[in-house]
């Protein structure tokens, strides 16, 4: 069983997700990025694109964003969105 992180994801209007997934890829300026539990600190901007999320069931779901930042820190990753 893959290990999980906690993963928020916040918008100006609202939060759109607080939970337990195992992965996650990012739409990066420079490019789509992966992270998985006990990433390296990071803090970068994203651009409009698919945020694709894997919870520990295994199940994949996707969303869009339309940039905003992305930090990683300690098992959590938070998104500020523009939308989503």
């Amino acid at each position: 069983m893959a290990k999980s992180f906690k993963l928020i994801i916040v918008t100006p209007e609202k939060k759109i997700y607080d939970g337990e997934v195992t992965s996650i890829i990012a739409p990066g300026d420079l490019g789509y990025l992966g992270v998985l539990a006990d990433h390296a600190p990071l803090i970068t901007s994203l651009k409009q694109g698919n945020l694709e999320i894997t919870d520990p069931s295994g199940a994949k779901n996707t969303m869009l964003i339309t940039g905003g930042f992305m930090e990683v820190v300690k098992n959590t990753v938070t998104i500020l969105a523009d939308s989503a």
